[in-house]
């Protein structure tokens, strides 16, 4: 088996080849490559990095997850994507196991509007001149690890939404790593003008935490994902977008989500980070036109020995911009989380008006929270606010609690949900909603 450790030009050029890619990607692909071989690996030297070691993450030492061709019925997938096909209820969906696309399911009537929702390989071929005008627009090369996945990915999926085209139903992405590998995935969406959508992206393994009853979750073969969501809306459109990542003990996971958003474009934005040894989600948004318009919605909650990093990017590029952006966790055990945001505005971005705000609740002594929200302002006529608050578990609340017969354990599980709650009732996905609030139940549980 071909190790990733014997990454080359040629590497590069062979899989471009085996993936049957157009000499414009190739190209592409070469750049990254010339990128990465220049980058260094992130370090506790860069700010944005401080608290996250990754010297000891295999990112050169797994061989590469490749697609194989294989399709599957839907009966034959694998049980933990069964589960949430039947729970998340949504209206079309695609299942990548590893990197092939196992399974997809669109409806007809969204066909008919001209919506295209296929693998990215596959639109490569069938719509070139939409990929070709959107791929890499918002995440090029420019570190290491963005380099690393323009380079070498593998799979993703790609969605087309058409001029005026709106569909309030979910569609969704089941992405299933089946560990001892490194995966490289990278999706497309792109949105033209007045269209609106919504996408719901999972992460998960067969080790999640979701379901399993009283039995202790299995840990993967060492494993590194490096994942990249590049969102393109046009003017006027909109788009609701969640990431939610599941993955097992093993898992390295490290995942950006970039959008651009021109004139009067309107996104919301949910990142919801709970699996994993260690897991990097950076979510930045480029507010590239007058009117855009980013709520940016986040919920994380580590346990055990769990590293779980968040960094955040709102870019008011022009005027008359807003963003909003709430990130909130928790962190029992001996588990670490940090959040790194920063709110930039260009010279131009005159009548900016930017919210960020980081909450944290700690439910143990040996948790560990790590708050750096940060302002870049070159304008002068703007309104930007920001703050970070990390506080200890009430134990009067708790108290109280369990001296009306309450568990300690579902004493802190109602603290922990009345903690994230401002965040959960933004989200108005009831199924989605759901779900994260499952994860989290199963998590105090632990």
């Amino acid at each position: 088996m071909e190790l990733v450790s014997t990454l080359s030009r040629d590497l590069v050029t062979g899989l471009s080849k085996k993936l049957n890619e157009p000499a414009w990607l190739l190209e592409k692909r070469l750049e990254a490559w010339d990128a990465f071989t220049k980058l260094p690996y992130p370090s506790s030297k860069t700010e944005a990095w401080k608290y996250t070691d990754i010297s000891q993450v295999p990112f050169e030492s797994l061989s590469l997850e490749r697609p194989t061709g294989t399709r599957r019925m839907r009966e034959q997938l694998p049980k933990e994507v069964l589960v949430r096909i039947e729970q998340s209820k949504l209206s079309g969906f695609a299942v990548f196991v590893g990197a092939d696309l196992a399974y997809l399911e669109l409806p007809d009537t969204l066909k008919a509007k001209g919506v295209v929702f296929t693998s990215i390989h596959e639109a490569i071929q069938a719509h070139a001149d939409q990929v070709k005008a959107t791929l890499f627009k918002a995440v090029g090369w420019k570190e290491k690890l963005t380099a690393y996945n323009a380079a070498f990915f593998t799979h993703g999926a790609f969605l087309y939404v058409p001029k005026g085209v709106e569909f309030d139903t979910s569609i969704g992405v089941f992405n299933y790593l089946e560990g001892g590998q490194l995966s490289a995935g990278r999706t497309l969406i792109v949105c033209e003008e007045n269209s609106k959508a919504v996408y719901i992206e999972e992460y998960l393994s067969a080790s999640n935490t979701v379901d399993r009853g009283d039995k202790p979750a299995a840990k993967a073969a060492d494993s590194v994902s490096l994942s990249v969501t590049e969102l393109i809306l046009a003017q006027g459109a909109q788009l609701r977008h969640a990431n939610v990542q599941t993955l097992g003990e093993g898992f390295h996971h490290f995942h950006r989500t970039k959008a651009v958003l021109q004139r009067d474009a309107k996104l919301n934005d949910l990142t919801a980070t709970f699996g994993g040894t260690l897991a990097r989600a950076e979510t930045q948004s480029e507010l590239a036109g007058p009117g855009a318009d980013s709520e940016m919605l986040g919920l994380h909650f580590a346990h055990g020995n769990q590293h779980l990093d968040h960094y955040t990017l709102q870019h008011h590029a022009t005027h008359h911009t807003r963003s909003d952006l709430l990130y909130k966790g928790a962190v029992k055990d001996a588990a670490h989380t940090v959040y790194s945001g920063l709110i930039k505005l260009e010279e131009s971005a005159q009548k900016t008006d930017a919210y960020q705000s980081n909450k944290n609740l700690l439910l143990s002594s040996e948790a560990r929270v790590d708050s750096i929200p940060q302002l870049e302002i070159a304008a002068n006529d703007v309104r930007c606010t920001h703050g970070s608050t990390t506080s200890p578990v009430d134990e009067v609340q708790l108290f109280y609690l369990m001296s009306r017969g309450i568990s300690r354990v579902m004493a802190q599980q109602i603290l922990v949900k009345a903690h994230l709650a401002d965040v959960l009732t933004r989200i108005p996905l009831e199924t989605l909603r759901e779900h994260i609030e499952r994860v989290i139940e199963e998590k105090v549980r632990l």
